[in-house]
């Protein structure tokens, strides 16, 4: 089984359409002075918590929950304090009721980490998986990154 991660094109600047910026902090560093890999998963999560935020407020319409199921990073690089990070967003995958999200985690031109992410939609009634409603499959078709990497 091929690894999605493994995925080249994960590694570059172009294979994403959406951005946010964060930056190491002090206490993001460990004893040996460089980024944690708690600070790394924190990055993806603001990035694909933004690309969501629309569907996530309180009186959002739609209003969406999508919840991690999986997640998964490949470190790449280290990053120390007070590094500029850069984190690409895009979807992979959209099933009816989860989708894959990969990402990558940059500091300049170089990758430092590519990560996978499975989100499951769910009913905050029943908090059971539901469909993944129309105008939420929307958004994320326009972040589709294509099927290679799926």
């Amino acid at each position: 089984m091929n690894d999605p991660l493994n995925e080249p094109r994960l590694k570059q600047r172009a294979a994403y359409g959406h951005w946010i910026h964060e930056h190491v902090r002090w206490s993001d560093t460990d004893m040996a002075g460089h980024a944690n890999n708690l600070a790394f998963a924190a990055f993806a999560e603001t990035g694909r918590a933004i690309l969501l935020r629309r569907f996530m407020a309180p009186d959002a319409d739609p209003r969406a929950l999508l919840v991690l199921a999986e997640f998964r990073i490949k470190y790449l690089s280290e990053a120390y304090w007070p590094s500029a990070v850069e984190v690409g967003t895009g979807v992979s995958t959209i099933g009816t009721r989860s989708c894959r999200m990969v990402q990558g985690l940059f500091i300049a031109e170089q990758c430092i980490a590519v990560a996978e992410s499975v989100l499951v939609m769910i009913d905050e009634s029943t908090r059971r998986s539901a469909d993944i409603p129309p105008a939420v499959r929307s958004l994320l078709e326009t972040f589709r990154i294509g099927d290679s990497v799926a």
